[in-house]
């Protein structure tokens, strides 16, 4: 175990090395450096080649530069000797190239081996991708939300990757690994996070018109403040609290809302678009294109269209104070 870790900083030093150099900047861009025990393997296994790839480069490049000077045309010089075969020379190259594929290998297999490693306590996750957002259930512990998961730091962790309609793909870069959502088959994704914070993620693959705004705000935290989130997220939505959030509530069973959407301890049980029981607490709206605010959501909530055109959620041609009363009720439901 000291071993790996040690093999795990070496190689976060070495690849916070590479992407400085490469970038120009004092530190390596945040976003590229692992936090899961999977990420910092393959990253591992990837500076390797890069630094054989190097290696490769520069003996090829030298040859041919060594060769182009040493033999270069003089004047007045004679035809040069032929030569034709060299079975030492071609032995030494062929070793070479096998022997470089050998080390690639032997650090290649248990990398995939580790990555995939199954593990049945772990805390399973179903991922499920639609146009144009992310949905997040979590079948042992009750919660069920959407675009912003969260994952508990030093748990071993089982991602069920997934599509309700086309291919997707989910890629958070900081945990060193891409799989695709597919419709009709489930994907796993292995994790062990290692350090909390929130994480940046990203459809990678084109969905649709709006798969550039089918984004993932991952939250990794301690196991306590995880539990303490799991038993919020288990909770029916909060009461309104104002007559504006009476209203609103009126407002959102009232109106085809309800065909889509869940609020838990209300009438609302559409199963199309995210559950918003708990969207006032959300950092973010639309799948993370807009940062939830108050007046953020006003406009999210009657015309989606004008802030993510194509999105499936339609207009609301709401009067001014029923509009206002359902942003206060959905901002409340924390």
């Amino acid at each position: 175990m000291a071993r790996r870790r040690l093999i795990r900083l070496a190689d976060v030093g070495i690849i916070s090395w590479l992407l400085a150099g490469a970038t120009g900047c004092a530190e390596p861009p945040a976003s590229f450096v692992p936090v899961s025990a999977q990420g910092l393997s393959i990253s591992g296994v990837f500076v390797l080649v890069m630094i054989l790839s190097g290696l490769v480069l520069l003996l090829v490049a030298g040859l041919v530069v060594y060769v182009l000077i040493r033999h270069r045309e003089r004047p007045g010089a004679r035809e040069p000797e032929q030569v034709e075969g060299n079975s030492r020379l071609e032995i030494a190259w062929t070793a070479a190239a096998i022997l470089l594929l050998a080390v690639i290998f032997s650090v290649s297999f248990p990398t995939m081996r580790f990555v995939d490693a199954q593990t049945p306590t772990a805390l399973r996750v179903r991922v499920i991708g639609h146009q144009w957002w992310w949905e997040y259930q979590y079948p042992n512990l009750g919660v069920v939300t959407a675009n912003e998961p969260h994952l508990p730091v030093g748990a071993q962790l089982h991602l069920e990757i997934e599509s309700a309609d086309v291919n997707h793909s989910f890629w958070v870069p900081q945990f060193g690994r891409m799989i695709d959502a597919i419709p009709g088959k489930v994907n796993d994704l292995w994790l062990h996070l290692d350090k909390p914070g929130v994480y940046r993620g990203y459809c990678s693959q084109f969905c649709g018109v709006q798969h550039a705004g089918m984004g993932i705000r991952t939250v990794a935290e301690s196991p306590g403040q995880f539990d303490a989130w799991v038993q919020q997220q288990r909770q029916p939505a909060a009461k309104p609290q104002s007559a504006a959030a009476l209203r609103g509530e009126e407002v959102f069973l009232q109106n085809t809302c309800v065909s889509c959407h869940t609020i838990q301890g209300t009438s609302a049980s559409g199963q199309v678009g995210p559950s918003l029981t708990h969207v006032g607490s959300r950092a973010t709206l639309g799948a993370v294109v807009i940062q939830n605010t108050p007046e953020n959501m006003r406009r999210w909530a009657t015309d989606a269209q004008a802030i993510k055109p194509g999105v499936l959620m339609p207009r609301f041609n709401l009067p001014e104070h029923d509009a206002q009363a359902l942003a206060d009720y959905l901002e409340g439901l924390k």
